[in-house]
C-alpha cells in the first residue's frame, strides 16, 4: 500500500511538472486600434533568402509599411489606406499580395498580422500555418515575439522578429 501511495504522488506529481503554464488569459483578446512594431523579417523563397528591417504602424485597417534593405541600403515605403496602396507615396493599382510578388518574390498576409501579434492565429486562411515560438510581455498580457509562417502550396518561409512594440 505504501509503494502505490508513493508510486501515486509520484506520477501526479511528474504531470504537475509537464503542465503548460501558459493560460489563456494571457493571451490579449483585445486588439489595440493603433499600434506599430519594428523588427526585422527573414524570408527563403524559392530557394533564395532574404533579410530586411521593417517599421509597421496599423491604424484601424490601414498601415504604413516600411522595409528597409540589408545594412540599411535602400528601403521602400507601402501604405494601405481607404484610398488603395501606395508604394514609396504613389499610388498602384496593384494590391499588397500582386506588389509583394512582382517586386519581391514572396508574399504573405500583412493584414492579418494583428491576429497573429496579439491572438497568435491566423483565422480563415488555410493557405499559411503559423508559429509561434517566443513572447514578449507587454502590459498585462503577451504579444508574439518570433512568428514563423509556411505557405502551405507556395516555397515561402517567413519568420519575423518583433524588437519594439508601442500601442
Amino acid at each position: 500500500m505504501k509503494l502505490f501511495v508513493t508510486l501515486f504522488v509520484f506520477l501526479f506529481l511528474q504531470g504537475c511538472a509537464t503542465l503548460d503554464t501558459r493560460t489563456q488569459s494571457v493571451e490579449s483578446s483585445v486588439i489595440p486600434s493603433i499600434w506599430n512594431a519594428s523588427g526585422r523579417i527573414g524570408v527563403i523563397s524559392q530557394g533564395q533568402s532574404q533579410s530586411l528591417g521593417f517599421d509597421i504602424e496599423f491604424n484601424h485597417r490601414a498601415f504604413d509599411l516600411t522595409l528597409i534593405g540589408a545594412l540599411g541600403l535602400g528601403q521602400v515605403s507601402i501604405k494601405s489606406t481607404a484610398q488603395g496602396l501606395f508604394i514609396n507615396k504613389v499610388k498602384t493599382n496593384l494590391n499588397l499580395q500582386q506588389w509583394m510578388n512582382q517586386e519581391l518574390g514572396w508574399h504573405f498576409p500583412l493584414e492579418k498580422l494583428p491576429n497573429i501579434v496579439f491572438q497568435y492565429q491566423l483565422s480563415g486562411n488555410p493557405d499559411w500555418t503559423v508559429e509561434v515560438s517566443k513572447f514578449m510581455k507587454y502590459e498585462n498580457s503577451y504579444l508574439a515575439k518570433v512568428i514563423k509562417l509556411k505557405h502551405q502550396s507556395q516555397s515561402i518561409k517567413i519568420k519575423l522578429l518583433l524588437q519594439e512594440f508601442s500601442s
